[in-house]
């Protein structure tokens, strides 16, 4: 293969090489800061504060929701709240055999639409010191109570966040999801809770707080208005900001471990990206405009990267499509082979617990630009709210009213990506 001609066009391609040594400094810089990070140590037991679990249950898998039920049993909990939708008949069944015999298994069944409403229904009825939020398909190891709590023993810290990984890995879309978790696993939460005790999230799935901070809260987080609309999703974006604004720390707590079921096909994957980066993007310029992400400056900086990393990120196969159209096949060859290389190093986290996932890194590599084309189509709707049951707004919509509200978006998404050619062939 020829190589001579990269001196002749070796001008071409300096962007995208000093784009990806900013990539790979901000990287670098991450994991040598996460040395710093160590979960917190388990006290004194018998000073264990008092848990209260809480779980809003909408159209849940009954079989995961027992299981659940089982592993947070099994962690000793002071009580289990669960806040069922009364259209849940299953759920509601499986929770009253669950309770026989267990005064500290307390059912609420709610007719209140959305997941904040049964969130602050069930802080409101917890008796625990602290409440820890959980999603009904989230299934608890057997030993993290005391390791979640330890946290607590630090009274500047108000929430925690345990580590999670998908529960199943049957398809490839649970793989990459756990893959995602991994990697936010081994980097972004490490490195928030060494550099300033501020987390970007603590994720629903399993998340700790303060009983008595969230009841203060209360009326801020079931009123959250961003960008002139009544917020519904990203409740733990928004508890997270709430205590992180009034001075509270935030913790991630490694060795406290839950599993969570994982979507099994492509469409509710794509679904799921964009709804989370676009409570991300919500919440993340609300607490920059507030001020409040300012009081941590690597909590800013983070949020400032991840806007921008889907954009620079899609400048790599801009500028491999490039060599392709200008034949240069030994540069796209480069390309792809650091793309593989690049990817699998930094999965190698992933890869130490799940080593025969080494296959799936070229397929990672692709999801990855996918990805970044849908945090790209988020930011174009972040305005869009949706509730967990819409039936009657999309009906009021109609099929025309429906199809363009997808159209639109993909167009702009699509516009966005075009300038992001023209600029760099008009740089170039």
């Amino acid at each position: 293969m020829d190589f001579s001609f990269l001196w002749n066009y070796f001008w071409i391609y300096i962007p995208l090489g000093l784009i990806g040594f900013w990539r790979w400094g901000v990287w670098v810089f991450k994991k040598v800061c996460t040395l710093k990070y160590k979960p917190i140590p388990v006290g004194d037991p018998g000073k264990s504060s008092t848990l209260s679990i809480i779980t809003p249950v909408y159209n849940e898998d009954v079989e995961i929701f027992k299981r659940a039920l089982s592993s947070w049993q099994a962690n000793n909990p002071t009580e289990i709240i669960a806040v069922i939708d009364e259209s849940d008949k299953l759920c509601i069944e499986a929770f009253k055999d669950f309770s026989k015999d267990k005064p500290w298994a307390k059912l609420i069944v709610t007719s209140k639409p959305g997941k904040r409403q049964a969130l602050a229904d069930g802080i409101r009825e917890a008796k625990g010191e602290i409440v820890a939020l959980v999603d009904s398909d989230t299934i608890w190891a057997r030993d993290i109570r005391e390791k979640a709590l330890a946290p607590f023993g630090d009274p500047k810290i108000g929430g925690v966040v345990t580590r999670q990984n998908s529960l199943e890995h049957n398809s490839v879309w649970q793989k990459m999801t756990d893959i995602f978790w991994d990697l936010r696993n081994a980097d972004e939460w490490p490195f928030l809770a060494a550099m300033g005790k501020a987390m970007t999230c603590l994720s629903g799935r399993t998340a700790l707080y303060r009983r008595e901070i969230l009841l203060t809260n209360l009326d801020d987080f079931l009123n959250e208005i961003i960008f002139g609309r009544k917020k519904e999703s990203g409740e733990d974006k928004c508890l997270t900001r709430l205590i992180q604004q009034e001075g509270w720390q935030t913790y991630y707590q490694s060795n406290a471990q839950v599993y969570s079921a994982t979507t099994e096909n492509f469409r509710d994957f794509w679904k799921q990206r964009v709804r989370w980066t676009r409570n991300s993007y919500n919440s993340d310029l609300l607490a920059l405009w507030q001020g409040g992400a300012w009081k941590h400056p690597f909590l800013a900086i983070y949020m400032i990267d991840r806007f921008i990393s889907p954009f620079t990120l899609l400048l790599a196969p801009i500028f491999f499509c490039l060599a392709l159209y200008l034949n240069h096949w030994a540069v796209a060859f480069i390309i792809i082979c650091w793309w593989i290389l690049s990817r699998a190093i930094k999965l190698i986290p992933h890869l130490k617990r799940r080593p025969q996932d080494i296959l799936l890194v070229p397929v990672y590599t692709g999801v990855n630009f996918m990805v970044a084309v849908a945090k790209i189509y988020a930011l174009v709707t972040i305005r869009k709210q949706k509730w967990i049951r819409g039936d009657e707004e999309r009906e009021k919509k109609g099929v025309l009213g429906r199809t363009m509200g997808y159209v639109i978006p993909a167009l702009c998404t699509g516009g966005i990506i075009t300038l992001l050619v023209l600029l760099v062939i008009f740089v170039l």
